[in-house]
């Protein structure tokens, strides 16, 4: 086969082309810092990449959701255990009451004033709200999860007066919120607060119209007892032992989701590692690869130079 010069000039240009090419590619591939632009410049290094994209993707979503878990379980950690600083101080308003030697003035002016104070700090606590979501309410988390309005019978002071007490309502429903941190782990996101609370609200303002009534102590009368203060002391007692039961059992909870939440973070820092290990341009060794292309480039352009000069008119004719 004859070798023409046209031929050899062509596969020159073809040369400097291919070269600049490959030394584009490297310059592409520094600047962007990742070893492909497209899944067709690297199908397998791409194939892999998505597959970890999609990966690290659920792996966050499930991270939000610990983290919205943890932020709900300790507010109702904190109110409950709010809760528990009021039950103590309650006892022993009730305590108070019970000593005989008060009238029935003190009990339902000087207690009873404080004790209404603290029912509305319950209510309060019970409407506790996380990003303007109410975690006692159950499903109905637009809701606030109390209310107190006027009952719709009265009862007479000790003075003999009638006067309309309190009552409280949930405005909430049964609603258990389920929430998972992985493909097989989930966990019961909230506190019911008709489970928890309503119960130890109800014993509050127990205790708050029988120091209104100066009802002291029972009389084995079944109509009247429950009205008493030292029913109520007993309903409070009650009602902060459910209520320490639920704490604890959302406490359990929290560090399910803590444990979870700190896996989760292991995970996707590896994952963020093998992602870059897959897409990421080693700068060191592209920088070198570069060095070297550019080289390469410079040496075929001169010498394609050379051998295109040095032809003579005949040559090119020839």
């Amino acid at each position: 086969m004859r070798i023409t010069n046209l031929m050899m000039v062509n596969n020159a240009i073809q040369n400097l082309a291919s070269n600049q090419e490959n030394l584009a590619k490297l310059q592409n591939k520094i600047s962007l810092q990742k070893q492909f632009e497209n899944a067709s410049d690297d199908p397998a290094r791409a194939s892999v990449s998505l597959s970890l994209r999609s990966n690290l993707r659920t792996l966050e979503s499930y991270a939000e959701t610990a983290a919205v878990s943890q932020n709900w379980m300790t507010a109702s950690d904190y109110a409950l255990n709010q809760m528990e600083d009021i039950s103590i101080r309650a006892s022993n308003l009730i305590l108070s009451g019970l000593n005989d030697t008060l009238s029935g003035s003190e009990r339902a002016i000087s207690i009873g004033t404080e004790m209404q104070g603290l029912i509305d700090e319950a209510v309060e606590l019970g409407n506790t709200s996380v990003n303007g979501q109410f975690i006692f309410s159950g499903y109905q988390i637009n809701q606030k999860a109390f209310e107190l309005t006027d009952s719709p019978t009265t009862i007479l002071d000790y003075q003999g007066n009638a006067v309309t007490p309190k009552i409280v309502n949930y405005l909430g429903d049964t609603g258990n919120m389920q929430r998972s941190l992985g493909p097989d782990q989930s966990v019961t996101l909230n506190v019911r607060g008709d489970q928890a609370i309503l119960g130890f609200i109800q014993s509050l303002i127990t205790a708050s119209n029988a120091l209104t009534q100066n009802n002291v102590h029972n009389t084995n009368n079944p109509l009247t007892d429950p009205f008493t203060l030292q029913s109520a002391l007993s309903g409070v007692k009650s009602s902060l032992e459910t209520m320490n039961q639920y704490r604890t059992s959302n406490g359990a909870r929290l560090r399910q989701v803590e444990s979870a939440s700190n896996f989760l973070e292991t995970i996707k820092i590896e994952t963020k590692s093998l992602l870059s290990q897959k897409e990421d341009v080693n700068l060191a060794e592209g920088i070198a690869l570069l060095a070297n292309q550019q080289t390469t480039y410079e040496a075929v352009l001169e010498v394609s130079q050379r051998a295109i000069s040095a032809l003579s008119l005949f040559d090119y004719m020839s």
